[in-house]
C-alpha cells in the first residue's frame, strides 16, 4: 500500500473563516468566497492525486495542492482566452463555480488576514510565500506586475535565463531553503537556457502533535511501502 501524504493547508481556509473577524472575512459574499476556494482546491489536490499516483505507484507521495493552486493562481491572472478557460478548470475554480475576479481578492483575502491571523502561535507556525522570476526579454504589462506583487505578495524579478541559468539555480534553491526554514534544501539541478517564468511558491507548517507519541510505546521498525518491499524504517 501507498503511504500518501498530502498537505492539505487547504483546509485552514475553511477553518479560520469563522475565527477571523476582519474586512475580507467580514461579508457573506467574502466568507462564501473562501469557501469555494477550498472547494476548488479539494477539485485540484484529488485530480493531482489520481494522477501522481497511477506514475509512481507503490511510491511514497508528499505535495501541497494549495501551493500549487496560488502558484498558479498568479499565471491565471495574467492569461486571456482559451489559456485562461483551461487553467480555470483544471485549477477547479470552474467546478466550484469560483468568479475569475474572486479568485485573485480571496487568495490575497487568504495571505493577508487569514494566514496572517493564523500564522503563529504557541501551538503551530503556519507561512507561505510566493515568486516569480520572468526573462528579462519578456516584457510584462505593469499592471499584471503591480497587482501580482499586491495581490499575492510575490516578490517579482526581471532575470536572464539564457546566460545566468547556472546562477539562478542557487538562487532558487536558495530562496525555497530560507522560506522552508531548511527542511527543504534543493528543488531545482538545472534550468534550460530557454526557460522565459519561474513560479514558485512555498508552505511552510510546523505543529506540535495533540497526542504525543509514548515512547514506551513507539519502536524501530521496518516500514513496507507497498506491503512488498522495505522502504525504510
Amino acid at each position: 500500500m501507498t503511504c500518501v501524504s498530502v498537505l492539505v493547508i487547504l483546509l485552514a481556509v475553511v477553518i479560520s473563516i469563522s475565527s477571523a473577524d476582519t474586512r475580507c472575512t467580514s461579508t457573506k459574499r467574502a466568507k462564501k468566497n473562501l469557501q469555494k476556494l477550498a472547494l476548488a482546491n479539494n477539485e485540484l489536490a484529488f485530480n493531482l492525486l489520481r494522477k501522481i499516483d497511477t506514475e509512481r505507484q507503490s511510491q511514497n507521495i508528499f505535495f501541497s495542492p494549495f501551493g500549487i493552486s496560488m502558484a498558479f493562481g498568479m499565471l491565471f491572472y495574467g492569461s486571456r482566452g482559451n489559456t485562461a478557460v483551461e487553467l480555470r478548470n483544471v485549477l477547479g475554480y470552474q467546478k466550484a463555480n469560483l468568479p475569475d475576479e474572486a479568485v485573485h481578492d480571496t487568495f490575497n483575502c487568504f495571505l493577508t488576514k487569514v494566514l496572517k491571523d493564523n500564522a503563529s502561535s504557541d501551538e503551530y507556525v503556519l507561512n507561505s510565500a510566493n515568486a516569480l522570476l520572468v526573462d528579462k526579454y519578456l516584457e510584462l504589462f505593469p499592471e499584471f506586475k503591480n497587482n501580482v506583487q499586491n495581490l499575492y505578495k510575490a516578490s517579482v524579478r526581471d532575470v536572464d535565463f539564457a546566460n545566468d541559468s547556472l546562477k539562478l539555480v542557487g538562487e532558487i534553491n536558495d530562496w525555497v531553503k530560507e522560506k522552508t526554514h531548511g527542511k527543504i534544501n534543493r528543488i531545482l539541478r538545472n534550468l534550460s537556457p530557454s526557460t522565459v517564468m519561474v513560479l514558485l511558491n512555498s508552505v511552510y507548517f510546523k505543529g506540535t502533535w495533540k497526542f504525543h507519541f509514548a515512547p514506551e510505546l513507539t519502536f524501530r521498525r521496518k516500514f513496507y511501502n507497498n506491503g512488498l518491499s522495505s522502504a525504510g524504517k
